[in-house]
């Protein structure tokens, strides 16, 4: 605004001659011109700096570690207090350190993590963080367990934590979207019911996928009947590179209430994971995509990416080619304005999408992944940041797509994984299959017990 104030006064002292007659010069021109430009440019700086500090405050930075074997893999903690990172020394609770750790950068699982030596005369032998074990627990950033620490034997923690959001391909039912490329989007899957497209879901894992829980309503239980399809942008079984496995187990958030009470209107939690039969085995088409990183917060205005073979407008029928779309994501209030959704949207959502519509996730989308790039760690990833989850029509004006908030589910899924691996791996298999040997009811009454019980202990408050 100083700047607007100055060009006026030029305007009025410069461009009046003695007789009161305004003119104009080449150099005068050219001054307004520039003042001009400063203007913009400072305009531009203001807006890089108020990004950049709230890309800087999603705590990205907070612990890293290499994902390339061929380089420094030892674990590095941001210690916030100093402004300085330090390395983790090494304890008894090596192992459960590294899964959390793993996790907290939104790795799902550990490839290998070991013990290494800081050599002799290094600048980093007096950088270490030292682990309360009592007070390292799943679910809870490990910087609460950490203190600056001596590490006398110099041992610190390397790990490997698998690999994820990368794509073979870099280029860029979905309403406005166009066909994706084969293996531009690798973690997209497609969910069939007895052979028929019902849902998208995203591969985190060898093991695993994750989906909305809406996408497994009552009739749709007997898990014997579920298929995933991967590895193409087709989602029959005709096409070539085509991979169809069989389902062991869903779980599906205990607090979703359209379950408890189909009246109750709040699609809050509306996230579920399947546990697949057999592991997958990755390849340029097949890969998994990373979560959020532990206290990520998303950010106005990003774009994401959301796919999937949902209807191609509102009366429209299925895509036959995976569909892709960027959309930004909304503000919070405003998409629980009264002209938006009037305060429907919970914590445990978010909006993306135009105020003109246009372009958004429809039927047969749910489930589906909503991604966004992740340029501010080393090396270039996606992060599934969303599950497409509700909305009113398709690509109606003021009217986006609803997706779960993934990052507030982060110990939830965990809980899910562990507690499911756990079981498969004690229980009876009677107990937590639904083989195809079972008849239907049976089939339920199990779905229930697993679904009913398991998901009661890992209710995300």
């Amino acid at each position: 605004m100083f700047l607007w104030c100055v060009l006026f006064l030029l305007c009025v002292l410069s461009f009046t001659g003695n007789a009161g007659v305004t003119f104009l010069t080449p150099c005068r021109v050219a001054g307004v011109f520039i003042l001009h430009i400063v203007d913009f440019c400072l305009f531009v700086f203001q807006i890089l700096v108020t990004f950049c500090i709230r890309e800087e405050d999603t705590g990205l930075y907070d612990v890293q570690v290499n994902s390339n074997p061929s380089s420094d893999l030892r674990l590095r903690v941001f210690d916030s207090a100093e402004r300085r990172w330090r390395h983790l020394c090494s304890s008894e609770a090596n192992q459960l350190l590294a899964n959390i750790s793993c996790e907290e950068m939104g790795f799902v699982s550990v490839v290998n993590y070991s013990v290494s030596s800081i050599p002799e005369g290094s600048n980093d032998r007096e950088e270490f963080f030292c682990v309360n074990e009592k007070e390292l627990t799943y679910g809870k950033k490990i910087k609460e367990s950490l203190y600056p620490c001596d590490c006398e034997t110099g041992q610190v923690l390397s790990l490997l934590c698998q690999d994820c959001g990368r794509r073979s391909l870099t280029e860029d039912r979905i309403v406005g979207g166009v066909d994706a490329r084969q293996g531009s989007w690798p973690w997209q899957v497609s969910l069939q019911y007895d052979g028929v497209h019902q849902c998208g879901g995203s591969i985190i894992s060898d093991r695993w996928i994750v989906s909305a829980a809406h996408c497994f309503p009552e009739r749709n239980r007997q898990v014997s009947r579920w298929r995933v399809l991967l590895g193409s942008i087709y989602n029959k079984l005709t096409h070539k590179n085509v991979r169809v496995l069989e389902v062991k187990t869903v779980v599906y958030h205990s607090s979703y209430l359209p379950f408890v009470d189909p009246n109750i209107d709040d699609n809050s939690r509306d996230i579920a994971v399947l546990a697949l039969a057999q592991p997958l085995h990755f390849t340029d088409y097949i890969q998994p995509v990373c979560l959020p990183h532990y206290g990520q917060r998303l950010i106005d205005g990003q774009m994401g990416t959301v796919t999937g073979w949902g209807n191609v407008g509102y009366y429209g029928t299925l895509a036959d080619v995976l569909q892709e779309a960027n959309v930004p994501i909304i503000n919070d209030a405003v998409c629980n304005a009264p002209d938006y959704y009037d305060n429907q949207i919970t914590t445990s959502m978010f909006c993306a999408g135009f105020e003109k519509g246009g372009t958004d996730a429809c039927q047969g989308d749910s489930g589906g992944p909503f991604v966004a790039e992740d340029s501010l760690s080393k090396a270039s990833r996606y992060r599934l940041l969303g599950v497409v989850s509700w909305g009113t029509g398709c690509a109606m004006a003021k009217k986006p797509g609803v997706y779960t908030r993934v990052s507030r589910f982060l110990p939830w899924i965990s809980s899910a994984m562990r507690v499911i691996t756990k079981e498969l791996r004690l229980a009876t298999p009677s107990h937590i299959t639904y083989s195809s040997q079972n008849d239907a009811l049976h089939c339920q009454l199990r779905a229930y017990y697993l679904l009913r019980t398991t998901t009661t202990l890992l209710v995300d408050n």
